[in-house]
């Protein structure tokens, strides 16, 4: 369904003058597939270009190269009405429900505006009953549909942000931190009702977030992003069980639990995620990592598959020469 190719979304920096101009990579040749009724997860840290790669997808940020195949074409490359159709077809459910609904507007405005965008109802009763099926579909009295977000609860409006995106029957839908400012029990309640919409209409998800412990229990597969580049691919049960990556390891453990164990081999980490407009030479993951070694400061890994659908880009278990390991840094990453 999606195939996305060696993606790269770079942003020009402030120029000072006579100096050349620098350009922030935020997406970074970025290459996976997503299957319909699939979820992948995409995690990472802030500022790993997990939010800007969906955005991207939705034709929402520009992309500097690279192909975004959607059911066959490449919508990387559509402008104008071409978009906007494909757009109906890719949704967003947006990390903040308090600002991602416009306060001026009734719940039935908010839902009735994408039909009344792509012009899909002509006759008034029926887009209202179409609203009001939206409504009740993701556990909300239709009765309501005249209230204001701000006589709503956190969950409930991102109920709503939800409806708003099921209202154009998409097959894929980005859900960009979904439930991340939201309290723990309302947390699974909206999970619960993702995963019930995902069975029922076979939609595909981009499930984008920074908690590994949510993205096992909602995903079928896992991308570790870094920098704007995957350092690991795989099956949840492959990146739970034999991660990889030493920055992959480095999140799992960080994941409180309560008999801590960590896994074999693994460090925490120091420092931050260095910035994405002078990443490091080499493997932009050697400053932090607990094994680095000189090849790890000097080439970037490709990312190779270690077993099927399985793939990392670590020196440690690239076919090639392994790095002789060079020093321990310790610390937690947060």
């Amino acid at each position: 369904m999606l195939k996305v190719e060696n993606l790269k979304v770079y942003y020009p920096s402030a120029q000072r003058l006579f100096a050349p101009r620098r350009f922030v990579r935020a997406v970074d040749g970025v290459s996976f597939e997503l299957g319909r009724a699939q979820t992948l997860g995409l995690v990472g840290e802030s500022g790993c270009g997990k939010t800007t790669l969906g955005r991207a997808i939705l034709g929402l940020s520009p992309v500097t190269e690279g192909s975004i195949f959607f059911e066959g074409q490449n919508i990387a490359s559509l402008s104008g009405s071409k978009l906007r159709r494909h757009r109906r077809k890719i949704q967003m459910i947006f990390q903040d429900p308090y600002g991602s609904l416009d306060p001026l507007m009734t719940i039935e405005q908010i839902l009735g505006e994408p039909l009344d965008i792509h012009r899909l109802y002509s006759n008034r009763s029926e887009r209202r009953e179409k609203i009001l099926s939206l409504m009740d579909w993701v556990g909300l009295d239709p009765s309501q549909a005249k209230r204001y977000p701000h006589e709503f609860s956190g969950g409930q409006r991102q109920r709503i942000g939800i409806a708003r995106a099921l209202a154009l029957s998409p097959r894929l839908i980005v859900c960009d931190e979904p439930v991340s400012a939201l309290d723990v029990a309302i947390q699974a309640q909206i999970m619960n009702l993702l995963m019930d919409i995902q069975e029922r209409e076979k939609i595909s998800y981009l499930f984008i977030s920074h908690d590994l412990a949510l993205v096992q229990h909602a995903c079928h597969r896992v991308a570790v992003m870094y920098l704007g580049r995957i350092v690991e691919e795989g099956s949840v049960e492959e990146i739970r069980s034999q991660p990889l990556h030493p920055y992959t390891q480095a999140l799992w453990n960080a994941i409180p639990t309560l008999e801590k164990e960590t896994l074999s081999g693994s460090l925490p980490l120091s420092g931050e995620i260095p910035s994405a407009l002078d990443p490091p030479a080499g493997c932009h993951f050697h400053p932090r990592c607990p094994h680095v070694g000189e090849q790890c400061r000097r080439v970037y890994p490709a990312l190779s598959e270690i077993s099927s659908g399985h793939r990392v880009a670590c020196h440690l278990h690239s076919p090639s020469e392994k790095p002789v390991p060079h020093e321990k840094r310790t610390a937690n990453i947060n």
